[in-house]
Parts: structure tokens; C-alpha cells; sequence
């Protein structure tokens, strides 16, 4: 009887009921994929969207986000249009990247339908595409692009194709194989004048245009291709990236009025703040002069400067006003905003670097080299290798240090000598001068110390101290407040080296108000007693040790003064090309040193720099004191005759064909003929030293053939005494230790420096083969580590970040004091360090343990036996730091 009061409840439960049963039913038949049915394509279309590949897609867009957050931009540069950085930051997303490999490797292996050519399953080629996207944000691109390969061949009927073609050619624009790349986007810009595309390979294609012809600096192209990205990207954040980009060429190609519209454009978009920041200090640097007052931009920067929150931003915003300047030819305001941008820089080393090198350039300009030299110092610190123009910046920088180094000693010594001749009243006089003002200085420093305490207390500047005390984690575990606390002291003291009185950035110069005189402290502390040693700055004694109160004393550091006054006169004349420097630097040397041992060539140089600079009377003094005095000279008789070395060369010719013959007649077994000939050789050519050494040694090897050996070694030991630097010295010293091993002679021989070197080299018993199996292993101290505790979150770890790789965790006794864990394996030695890079980065696994109670090393296969064999940590160490120096 049906109810009536109920009839259509009654009826749609039934319905559920049914519905309930039939799916049931479908469920139970539908598992297999052997057979091509409705059921079952229904039930693995749907189970692998919503089980498995949605799953994998969320936890891709995860690591995406994770990635678009943590990587940082050079807004120095011209920005990349995709920016997927550095291998560190890839490492920090394997986790969500390997669960979406991981849940696609499932999609395929469950529910994969494929009858014929066809895939009848349409969320299988979705998650190969899920599995090429997360290989290729790892920044394996190898892997990636294998995948993305496999795509698009394999599904070549349907338009995913397109979309994997598209990443397959940002895969080989990250590999840098360009003219795989282009190749790749022309057939897609082709394709999509006749084929409907997928809404992804619409809106990138011309921005990955962009970005391709970007990293090749191509950038008329690539305005081309980010006008069309722009109009067809609907990704706000991309977009308004692409603006910014679009508004650095301009600037780039002078275009300064586009510039600043784009710049502008980009601020109304209201962007994150560092990029609205850097659209305002590039709107700044596309000031052109001719346009308009400057003063504006000026106070809008002023602003930006005084707005706490762009502190962390002031070297950029110096670095803008001092472009500003630039433009203007304001170039002493230039540099003065260029040295606050260097001094104030923290964090960005790139902007750091940028305004270094630009400071050191003007100031080695006015031929200011000494503080040139500090900026360059810092500019190469900073620069990486591929910098544009790193090898000439470094040279410079390399001849600036060598110009200071001697300049220090000079005036160095010079404030000792002049210390050391005052009497005891006066020099203590100075001394307690320089101490009261160390004691001042430390007075003046403890106070700014106390009062930033004191601001760091005060209300509303309590904030990083809340958040310190919301974490249950020790300071030094706790990734935020440490790096906090970094920043705070890189503000507050900048980068000061571990020592004694650190807070005192300037302990190398220490001036004397009498007399001007300036004492610098050496840099290379002698070795003191224990005494000395525990002396400071507030001790009279500590200002005594170095000054020479002996005559022997005195002539050493006059001699350090001559060599370093000639080493300052080559430099300027050779390296700077600066003639009145390296003048003042020669005439200095022989003024005070009339005697030294660089007179000759310092006169010749004299005589050379006073002619180029059209001074003929100086010139000529100097050239006639060079034939009066040195008469047997080089240089007087190239003076005399300029012919002198062509003729010189022409003789050295003759002995050279003299030698070749002498040499036939060696081969030839001519033993009386090579004798002779070397005795005529010392004859005819005294002064060839090059030469000479080489028919000594003929003249000893036929000596032997001709006599007995003792002959031979008497005179190889004549020889190897006479040229101990000529070429042939090392084959003669062999020789020698060859025969005194043979006949028992007493004849004693140097080895030579290098040889020494050569035995004294380790012989590792370890292959290096980056190819082998890998393996990670982690020694620990067994008396302070709990291994147990330890292999669980190792396992913790590889879970995490290494899930896909399956990785087996083993440990043993390596001997009484450490035990022996190890991860693998892995497929080559990359693998293994890239796995050992990111272990090194884990507080979790790694925080809580002592340094020095563990070592990490990753280990071939094939070495692993070896050195558990040998269970020596230090030689492995020794050998892994030597491989990974190469």
C-alpha cells in the first residue's frame, strides 16, 4: 500500500537507493583497465581526476606559490619574464613537487586506458604534463624535458601537445640550448594561425618570446613580443611584471618619455610593494634633463628616504639620486650618494657591488686610488664571475691593492722611523695621546650601544622580541629570529671580522697630531712572546713593539722603503700610466736612496717617462747620467745605439745555431767535438745565460761518455751551483741523485721546490668517478649523538623532500668512537650532492647536534668499502674537498 502521505519522499529515496547500488555495481566491475567499456572508462576518468590528479595539480600550484614567494629579483638587471631561481630555491619545494610526481606516476599506473594509439582516459596525458611541469621547477630539466618530449608525441591528436611544446622550449631556453628552443616557438607561432590553441599556450606564448629574447639580450625583440603578452595575459601579477620589464628596455635603449609612462603604469596597478618601490626608483632614473627640474624627483626620493619602511631600500634609493646627480654633472654630490648607498647596503650585495664599482670608477677617474682601491676591493667581493667585464675589474683591482700594499709600507715605515728617533718625553707624549683617544672611542661606542638597547626596548620597537618569544624554539634553531638578529647587527655594526675589539672598524690607522705623522698597524702580526701577546691598545708597550730602535733595525726598514718606492714608480709608469706619479715615485727612490739597487733601471725609466712627456732637457740629464755612471750597461748602450738589441738578437741567433750543431754532434756520439764546442760557446757568448747552462750540460753528459762518471757528477754539481734557475737544472739535479743512488757518491743535492711539492702530494686511495653510484653518509660521534633518534628524522626528511627517490637509510659501528649512517642510492655524484645540500639546510634533522660531532660526505659505491676499510674521516674529508675544488 503506498503511503500518501509521503509518495514523493518514498519515491526519491528509492532513487538514492538505486543510484547507491548501481554505482556499487559499476565500482566492482570498472576496476580493470583491460577492457575498453563505458563503465570502466567512466570510473578511471573520474577516480583519476578527483583520487589522484587533483590531488598532484593543488600540490604543483602549492610549490609554484611556495617558489613565486621565496625567490628574489636583481631590479639592476633587466628582469627575466619568468623567474624560477636559483637551485637553493628549487630545493625548498621538492616536497609539494615530488608529491605531484608521485600522485601522476599513480594516475598513469592505475587508470591509464590506451587501446590501440589511442588513451581513452583524458586526465593520463594531464598528469604526464603535471609530472614535466614539477620535474621542470626542481630544475630537472633533463627530466623535464623527456617528459614534455614523451607528450607531445604521444599525444600528438589532441592540443595538449601545444601546451607541452610551449614548456618543452622554456625547458631549452633554461638549458640554454637556444637553437633548440626557437625552433620550437616558431612551429607554435605557425600552428596557432590555423589551429585553435589552449587557453595556457594563448596567453604565454608571446611572453616566453619575451623572456627567450631577453636572456639573449635581444631587446627590440622582445619590446615586440611583451606589447603582445601584455594585451593577451589575463594574470594581473605577470602583466604588470611585463610592464616593469617593458619599461626597463625603454630606459635601456634611451627611450626615457616610454619609460616613465610604463613605470607609471605599473605604480597605478598597485603591484607588492618591492616592485611598486623599484617602479618609483626607476621612474626616478628615467629623469632625462631635458625635459624638466629634477627637483621633484629629488624630494619624492628624499621622502622614500626617510619612510621606515624603505630602510631596508636605501642603497637603492642613494644609488638613484646619485644617477640624478650623474645626469646632471653634479659628480662630487655623485660620489658622495654613491659611498652612502655602499656604507648603508646590508642584504643587497648586487646594489652593493653596482654602486661600488660606479664610485671606484669616478674616483679612479681623478686619480683617487686609494679609496678607489676600497670600493673596487668591494665591488669584486660581490660580482659574480659572468659579470660583464669581471676579468678587467678584477685586474684593476688587483693593481689598485698592490699600489696601496706598497703605499701602507712606505708611509708605515716612514711613521716608525720617524717615532723611533723622537725622544722617550715626546714619544710618550704622542702615545698616550693615541691611547686617550682609543679609550674614547671605546667610551663612545659602549654608549651607542646602550642606547640602541634602550631604543630596542621602548614601546612600539618591541616587535621582533614578541615574535622571538612566540616561538618555543632555542634563538639559534629558529630561522626567523636568527636571521633578525643578523640583519639587526649588519645594521647597526655592519660585517666586522671575529677579534679583539671588534666594535673598532678602524684599528689599522692610528694618526699622530705632531709633526702629521701617520703610524699604520701591519696587517701581518709577527710572532710575539707571551708578553706582547696580551698587550693592548691602553698599554704604552703596545705601540713600542714594532718601531726600530736599532741600526740593523733601521737599515731593514729603509730597505722596505726603496724597494716599495721603486715597486710604486713601476706601477704608475706600467699599470696606471700615470707619468707625474711614477715620476715623483722614482725621483723619491733616488733622492733618498742614492745607493739602492734599482738606480740604473729607475733612471732609464726616468729618462723614458721625462721624453714622453716632451720634457727633452730632463730627459736628457737622465740619459747622460746613465752612460757616465754604467757605462757596460744595457741600457747605456741602447743609449748609445739604438740598434743595440737588434744586433744583441742577431748574436744570440748565432750562438742558438752554434748550440744546434753542438747538440747534432751529442747525438751523433761526436763526444771531443760537443767538449770543445763548449768551451768555445763560454768564449764567444759570456753574456748568453740562456744559452751557456745548456752546453754546460752537454759538455757534463760528454764528459762522462768520455771519461768516468765521477767526472760527469763533478761537473753537473758545477753546473746545477752556477744557473740553479735555469730550465735545465731540474734534469741535471736528476741525473746527479740518479748517480749518487747508483755509485754511493757523496754528492749532495737540492730538490727542488716543485718536486718536493710533488712527493709531498697526497695519494688519495679513493676514484674520483662522477659518474659511480652515490651514496650520502654521516659519521657521528657515538658518545654524543643518539643515532636512533636520528635515523627517524632522516626518514622524516626523505619522506618529505626525497619521496620519490625510495631511499634506504642503514647504519653501523664504524669503530669505538663513531657510528656510520648512510642514505642512497643515488644515480651519480650530482644526485648525491644535490640531496647533501639540502640535508646541510635542515634544522630538523641537523639543528640539534654539535658540528663538530658529525661529518656528512657523500661517497661512491666503490670508495665506500675503501674507506670503511681504512676508517680514516679526515683523509675522505681531504679527498671529497680536493674534488669538490676542481
Amino acid at each position: 500500500m503506498v503511503d500518501k502521505k509521503y509518495p514523493v519522499l518514498k519515491n526519491r529515496n528509492t532513487f538514492f537507493k538505486l543510484t547507491l547500488i548501481l554505482f556499487v555495481l559499476l565500482g566492482l566491475g570498472a576496476c580493470s583497465t583491460k577492457k575498453n567499456t563505458w563503465t570502466r572508462r567512466t570510473f578511471h576518468n573520474i577516480t583519476s581526476k578527483y583520487n589522484v590528479y587533483w590531488n598532484g595539480n593543488e600540490s604543483l600550484k602549492e610549490g609554484v606559490k611556495t617558489l613565486n614567494q621565496n625567490v628574489e629579483d636583481d631590479y639592476l638587471q633587466v628582469l627575466r619574464v619568468f623567474n624560477y631561481g636559483k637551485k637553493s630555491d628549487a630545493q625548498r619545494i621538492y616536497q609539494p613537487m615530488d608529491r605531484a610526481i608521485q600522485k601522476g606516476s599513480i594516475g598513469v599506473q592505475r587508470h591509464s586506458m590506451k587501446f590501440g594509439s589511442k588513451e581513452y582516459v583524458r586526465w593520463i596525458d594531464d598528469s604526464y604534463l603535471m609530472m614535466g611541469k614539477a620535474h621542470f621547477y626542481k630544475q630537472d630539466y633533463i627530466s623535464a624535458r623527456r617528459t614534455f618530449d614523451f607528450v607531445s608525441s604521444q599525444y600528438n591528436y589532441n592540443d595538449i601537445k601545444y601546451t607541452a611544446d610551449l614548456w618543452l622550449a622554456k625547458t631549452y631556453i633554461q638549458l640554454e640550448q637556444y637553437e633548440k628552443a626557437e625552433p620550437m616557438l616558431r612551429a607554435l607561432d605557425a600552428a596557432s594561425r590555423d589551429n585553435e590553441m589552449p587557453a595556457e599556450v594563448q596567453r604565454n606564448l608571446e611572453l616566453v618570446w619575451a623572456d627567450y629574447y631577453i636572456l639573449r639580450e635581444n631587446y627590440d625583440a622582445a619590446v615586440v613580443h611583451l606589447k603582445r603578452g601584455i594585451y593577451r595575459s589575463n594574470d594581473k601579477q605577470l602583466k604588470t611584471r611585463a610592464m616593469f620589464i617593458l619599461g626597463q628596455i625603454y630606459e635601456r635603449q634611451g627611450d626615457l618619455t616610454a619609460a616613465t609612462e610604463q613605470f607609471k603604469t605599473v605604480i597605478k596597478r598597485n603591484p607588492d610593494f618591492t616592485l611598486a618601490f623599484e617602479a618609483r626608483i626607476n621612474l626616478a632614473k628615467a629623469y632625462d634633463t631635458n625635459l624638466g627640474d629634477s627637483k621633484q624627483i629629488i624630494k619624492i626620493l628624499n621622502r622614500m628616504l626617510r619612510d621606515d619602511k624603505n630602510e631596508e631600500y636605501q642603497d637603492r634609493i642613494y644609488y638613484a639620486l646619485a644617477e640624478i646627480a650623474l645626469k646632471e654633472n653634479r659628480q662630487d654630490d655623485a660620489i658622495e650618494l654613491l659611498q652612502k648607498s655602499v656604507s648603508v647596503s646590508t642584504t643587497n650585495k648586487s646594489q652593493q657591488a653596482t654602486s661600488a664599482l660606479l664610485v671606484a670608477g669616478l674616483l679612479f677617474d681623478r686619480l683617487n686610488y686609494v679609496p678607489a682601491q676600497a670600493y673596487y676591493d668591494t665591488a669584486v667581493s660581490a660580482l659574480p664571475l659572468d659579470y660583464p667585464g669581471y676579468d678587467s675589474i678584477n685586474n684593476r683591482a688587483g693593481v689598485l691593492q698592490e699600489l696601496v700594499e706598497n703605499l701602507v709600507i712606505v708611509q708605515h715605515q716612514d711613521s716608525l722611523l720617524r717615532m723611533a728617533t723622537m725622544d722617550s718625553l715626546a714619544r710618550n707624549k704622542v702615545i698616550d695621546g693615541l691611547i686617550a683617544e682609543f679609550i674614547e672611542e671605546e667610551k663612545r661606542l659602549q654608549q651607542e650601544e646602550r642606547m640602541e638597547e634602550q631604543m630596542a626596548m621602548m614601546p612600539g620597537n618591541r616587535e621582533p622580541q614578541n615574535t622571538m618569544e612566540q616561538s618555543t624554539e632555542w634563538y639559534f634553531y629558529n630561522p626567523n629570529t636568527l636571521s633578525f638578529g643578523y640583519t639587526e647587527f649588519l645594521r647597526k655594526w655592519g660585517r666586522r671580522s671575529l677579534e679583539d675589539n671588534w666594535r673598532i672598524s678602524d684599528k689599522q690607522s692610528i694618526s699622530f697630531d705632531e709633526g702629521g705623522m701617520e703610524l699604520l698597524a701591519n696587517d701581518e702580526a709577527t710572532t710575539a712572546d707571551s708578553a706582547s701577546a696580551n698587550l693592548t691598545p691602553r698599554d704604552r708597550a703596545y705601540y713600542l713593539q714594532e718601531l726600530p730602535l736599532t741600526e740593523e733595525q733601521q737599515a731593514s726598514a729603509n730597505n722596505d722603503i726603496a724597494e716599495a718606492l721603486n715597486n710604486l714608480g713601476f706601477i704608475y709608469m706600467e699599470k696606471l700610466n700615470d707619468i707625474p706619479e711614477a715620476i715623483d715615485a722614482y725621483i723619491s727612490l733616488n733622492t733618498r736612496y742614492p745607493e739602492n739597487e734599482h738606480r740604473l733601471p729607475s733612471l732609464y725609466a726616468l729618462y723614458k717617462l721625462h721624453r714622453e712627456n716632451q720634457e727633452a732637457e730632463a730627459a736628457e740629464n737622465y740619459k747622460m747620467t746613465i752612460i757616465q755612471d754604467y757605462p757596460d750597461s744595457d741600457y747605456a748602450q741602447v743609449l748609445l745605439d739604438p740598434e743595440y738589441f737588434v744586433k744583441k738578437a742577431a748574436a744570440q741567433s748565432e750562438s742558438a745555431a752554434f748550440y744546434e750543431r753542438t747538440y747534432d754532434a751529442y747525438k751523433s756520439g761526436q763526444y771531443f767535438r760537443v767538449v770543445m764546442n763548449a768551451d768555445r760557446a763560454a768564449e764567444l757568448y759570456p753574456n748568453d745565460t740562456a744559452l751557456l747552462p745548456r752546453f754546460a750540460f752537454l759538455k757534463a753528459i760528454a764528459s762522462g761518455r768520455l771519461e768516468v762518471v765521477d767526472t760527469m757528477a763533478v761537473a753537473l754539481d758545477r753546473l746545477i751551483k752556477a744557473y740553479p734557475k735555469s730550465s735545465v737544472t731540474p734534469l741535471a739535479q736528476d741525473i746527479l741523485r740518479n748517480i749518487g743512488k747508483t755509485y754511493t757518491l757523496e754528492v749532495a743535492v737540492e730538490i727542488p721546490e716543485d718536486e718536493t711539492e710533488a712527493i709531498a702530494a697526497p695519494k688519495w686511495p679513493y676514484i674520483d668517478n662522477p659518474d659511480a653510484q652515490y651514496m650520502v653518509m654521516l659519521v657521528c660521534k657515538t658518545a654524543k649523538i643518539r643515532i636512533d633518534p636520528l635515523k627517524v628524522r632522516l626518514s622524516d626528511f626523505n619522506q618529505r623532500e626525497f619521496s620519490i627517490q625510495s631511499l634506504m637509510i642503514k647504519n653501523l659501528v664504524l669503530d669505538k668512537d663513531n657510528s656510520l649512517i648512510t642514505v642512497g642510492n643515488f644515480a651519480n655524484r650530482s644526485a648525491a650532492i644535490d640531496y647533501f645540500e639540502v640535508l646541510s639546510q635542515s634544522d630538523y634533522v641537523l639543528g640539534g647536534m654539535n658540528k663538530a660531532d658529525y661529518k656528512v660526505y657523500p661517497v661512491s659505491l666503490s670508495n665506500y668499502p675503501i674507506f670503511y676499510r681504512n676508517k680514516d674521516i679526515d683523509e675522505y674529508g681531504s679527498f671529497w674537498d680536493s674534488v669538490t675544488q676542481k
